[in-house]
């Protein structure tokens, strides 16, 4: 029933036959029986697709007599449910049980595919592509490849990192789960160019041609521009003081003395602005010709 070049009957048959061996003669007839009963139940259970039932009577069938047809039919039904470890363990011990198997070929095709789904279950492959190509793959802390890479990998939580050259680091846990094989596209961001600060750009630049001078005699305009203007004030304000309303001799006088006083001071310091302006101009060409 279980192999396609085989139906139910001449598989019992096949199994009546093994029970006739040397193992088979060892075992009594109850066992006998027991083995014939629990296999046809589980060769008709196979048949309904009833797979689990199937095979606790193989099971059934095989406690009673060992036999390696027995195995193979549970290695089918393990297969169907995808218990791929029993499956794969009932085949290799038919094969064991069996060595002139006529279908030996056949069967280690069979385990050599459940071995090669059991590695995708317990090592799915990782599939990693990157945008610019070309990244450094490491996994762990180990390097792994360049991206577009693909590699089978232990189920579990791992780091993987990207580096490329003029792009940022890329970092981020990889879960892996049983039999759920990975596909990922990850991106890079470039690293951004860096442009000189304003003191090391100005560091850059040649230094202009000092103008020392030009700016004291500057500075000295403006003083005595400004105190002048202030003393210009002052002097106003006492004189309006003298004319607002009457004063004392003594204060009268004061006040006058005051506001002669710093309109003459004013006007001496708006000769040295002018002064200190001209010797700036003149200073200002002078410098720059050195």
């Amino acid at each position: 029933m279980n192999r396609p070049r085989w139906t139910v009957p001449p598989l019992l048959l096949a199994l009546l036959l093994a029970l006739s061996g040397t193992d088979a003669l060892a075992a009594n007839a109850a066992d006998r029986a027991t083995a014939r009963r629990a296999f046809e139940r589980g060769s008709r259970l196979y048949q309904q697709a009833r797979y689990a039932e199937a095979a606790a009577a193989f099971e059934e069938a095989y406690r009673a007599v060992p036999n390696g047809v027995v195995l193979y039919n549970l290695g089918q039904c393990y297969e169907k449910l995808g218990e791929l470890e029993k499956a794969l363990s009932s085949y290799q011990e038919y094969l064991r049980l069996v060595p002139q198997a006529e279908d030996r070929e056949a069967v280690q095709t069979i385990i050599a595919g459940l071995e090669g789904r059991l590695e995708a279950v317990k090592r799915p492959k990782v599939t990693l592509s990157s945008e610019p190509s070309g990244a450094l793959v490491s996994l762990d802390g180990q390097e792994r490849g360049l991206t577009p890479w693909s590699e089978p990998v232990e189920v579990g939580t791992h780091q993987l990192s990207l580096e490329l050259k003029g792009y940022q680091s890329l970092r981020r846990e990889l879960e892996v789960r049983a039999g759920e094989p990975v596909q990922l596209h990850l991106v890079l961001t470039p690293i951004p160019e860096v442009t000189p600060a304003p003191a090391a750009a100005a560091a850059a630049q040649p230094s202009p041609r000092g103008r020392t001078w030009t700016w004291v005699a500057a500075g000295a305009a403006g003083a005595a521009a400004a105190g002048a203007v202030s003393l210009g004030l002052l002097a106003r304000a006492d004189s309006q003081e003298l004319l607002a309303r009457p004063h004392e001799r003594a204060e009268a006088q004061a006040l006058h003395d005051s506001a002669r006083g710093k309109s003459r001071a004013a006007n001496v310091l708006y000769g040295v602005a002018g002064v200190a302006t001209a010797a700036g101009v003149t200073l200002f060409f002078v410098e720059g010709s050195f």
